[in-house]
């Protein structure tokens, strides 16, 4: 394939079976969206050719996808039904007609072929799978009447995701599906594709997402595409297994031709004249190999800091958030200090970009206290991108920035970042989605900085980038506030989480990962202790025998047993949603059924917050 005679790809083969879970992997610009199009029919390659099983349904999710009817949400999504709603009206016209006597025999028998085929294609559960990929891809059953007019860009793909997934396909095509998902989102989604009968292509930058959906991976480059069988994990080690071995096949070759010439030159006059030529003959009509090619070229990132602040970066004490009467958070505290590296995790809504903009400036809270400490100088990256500007070029964009600065330095700078020869002049309007991320990367660490606000920094970026980011990152010596899904890449650079639970933030020492085995131990601790609340007591029962003094006893006491009321009020009330989620009534009510659910996962939470304290509890 080509465009303006300038070749994007050749020579690619790919054959995808029933089934099978495939990753394709390649730096932005080698042409894996192109070849997505190649698949669907809405592009022609220039040679070659596609083979398609008859009647096979793709389903194809773009990186930006427009959904231009003025329907809600779940008129989008129940669309995909339209067949099963058409049936369904036969079907009660069917039961009218017989329930007044009016039906004639063969209409008798139609509608028992057809209720029969309702039921078979999923008329009586569909209702059920709509509400559940729904919520599990993060929308409120509220939000289900909204009129996609007034959904962000990110809802609308998580839409349109929903609508793919609802219409079962035989393939399909995702690019990059995790960008507009949060953390539990993107779990529900590495659920469903891993039960998904249909085969999926995924492009992303996720990597602990491929590892857990995919089973191929496909190294896209542009004269071929290389196969690993496994997931991406072993991608990467069999990969690096295999340059090693072709780096080590290219030096013996080349060892060996140098010896060959070697002997060549000292006996091409000589009385060895004959085997000279014959072994010159013979270099000619080698096949010389190939040095380790990576193809793994990415942008340069370095990140300089502004120099030392004081200890304290900022603190925040009470901070309050709403929009049109909905509170976004409320009274909520943290602080950050010199070199610390935060992770800001929470689910869509929650109001994680909303604290980073009140960190930023852009807004005021409604209530509470914020302070920036001294000799701090803040760099921002927010996901909407709106550090550039679409009129500009790429060089007068960064321009911006630095205005003394040569033309030849900063041509230099953004070739760092990709940006060579004339693609400095291309308007900031025609760039893709990882042209722009690199160049609002570019623009902010243009300049030092010693406190870094990053919004979402890796959407849109290929892995070999995403990389080098987290290189540059593990090697600043400031502080950074990073909000994002990509659970790899916090795994790479914070050490403390900040998490939004409850309306609230709660601190966990360590990376994500650390994060999600602190979660495992509250949550396995909790059950433990609501499945054996005798030997809770009576442990708690020896504690108390230790206690030093009476006073201090009968004070901890007294607090021990409220902590052990609430605890036994909220077990109780848990157990009473547990009873009511089991009722069959209560399981065909949606709002119902997400109601109990949000106050089940709330009352949990504030039970292993409870226990925490009851365990915690110490004399001073």
């Amino acid at each position: 394939m080509s465009f303006n005679g300038i070749d994007i790809f050749s020579g690619i083969s790919l054959q995808v079976k029933e089934g099978e879970k495939i990753a394709l992997v390649g730096r932005n610009g080698v042409g894996k969206t192109t070849l997505f199009r190649i698949l669907l029919g809405e592009l022609t390659a220039d040679s070659g050719e596609v083979a398609r099983v008859r009647g096979l349904r793709i389903g194809y999710l773009p990186q930006e996808v427009r959904l231009e009817r003025d329907w809600t949400l779940l008129d989008e999504v129940t669309d995909v039904f339209a067949d099963l709603i058409a049936m369904k009206v036969r079907i009660d016209e069917f039961e009218h007609a017989i329930s007044t006597g009016s039906a004639k025999t063969e209409d008798i028998e139609e509608y028992g072929h057809l209720q029969e085929r309702y039921e078979r294609e999923g008329g009586f559960t569909y209702q059920t799978r709509i509400e559940n990929v729904l919520t599990g891809l993060g929308f409120d059953p509220e939000e289900f009447h909204k009129p996609l007019c007034l959904f962000s860009g990110g809802e609308k793909s998580r839409a349109y995701l929903a609508k793919l997934l609802l219409g079962s396909p035989d393939l399909l095509l995702l690019d990059e599906p995790t960008n507009h998902l949060d953390i539990a989102s993107t779990e529900w989604l590495e659920s469903y594709l891993n039960e998904l009968d249909a085969a999926v292509v995924v492009v992303s930058h996720d990597r602990v997402f491929l590892s857990r959906t995919t089973r191929i991976t496909c190294e896209f480059r542009r004269d071929r595409l290389d196969l690993f069988h496994g997931n991406y994990d072993n991608y990467v080690k069999e990969r690096a297994q295999r340059l090693e071995q072709q780096q080590k096949l290219y030096q013996r070759q080349r060892d060996e031709i140098a010896r060959i010439e070697d002997f060549i030159q000292k006996n091409i006059a000589g009385q060895k004249t004959r085997q000279a030529q014959s072994r010159r003959k013979m270099l000619s009509k080698l096949k010389r190999l190939a040095p380790a090619d990576t193809d793994r070229r990415a942008a340069t990132v370095k990140i300089e800091s502004s120099g030392r602040s004081h200890l304290k970066i900022l603190e925040a004490r009470g901070l309050t958030m709403s929009f049109t009467g909905r509170t976004i958070f409320d009274d909520l505290s943290f602080s950050i200090q010199r070199g610390e590296k935060i992770g800001l995790i929470g689910p869509n809504g929650c109001g994680k970009s909303t604290l980073v903009k009140i960190v930023t400036g852009e807004l005021e809270p409604d209530a509470g206290q914020f302070e920036i400490g001294g000799n701090v100088t803040p760099a921002y990256f927010d996901q909407e991108l709106s550090i550039i500007d679409g009129d500009e070029t790429v060089l007068d964009s960064v321009w911006e920035e630095k205005p003394l600065a040569e033309a030849g330095e900063l041509r230099s700078y953004l070739g760092g970042y990709l940006f060579s020869g004339d693609d400095v002049f291309k308007s900031v309007s025609a760039l893709s989605g990882g042209e722009k991320s690199r160049l609002a990367l570019a623009k902010i660490f243009l300049l030092p900085a010693n406190f870094l606000i990053l919004d979402e920094p890796t959407n849109h970026l290929d892995i070999p980038s995403c990389e080098r980011l987290e290189e540059a990152l593990s090697n600043y010596d400031g502080a950074a506030l990073i909000v994002s899904h990509d659970r790899y890449f916090l795994d790479k650079t914070v050490s403390t989480i900040l998490a939004f639970e409850n309306g609230g933030l709660r601190r966990y020492d360590g990376n994500y990962s650390e994060y999600v085995e602190q979660k495992a131990k509250l949550k396995a601790a909790a059950v433990a202790v609501r499945v054996d609340p005798v030997k809770r007591a009576s442990e708690k029962e020896a504690r108390i025998d230790e206690w030093r003094s009476l006073k201090d006893k009968r004070r901890v006491r007294k607090q021990l047993e409220k902590l052990e009321e609430d605890i036994r009020s909220t077990e109780g009330r848990l157990a009473d949603i547990d009873s009511e989620l089991d009722n069959e009534d209560v399981q065909r009510d949606w709002q119902r059924l997400h109601d109990l659910q949000d106050l089940k996962d709330k009352l949990e939470d504030e039970l292993l917050e409870l226990l925490r304290q009851y365990d915690d509890f110490e004399i001073e």
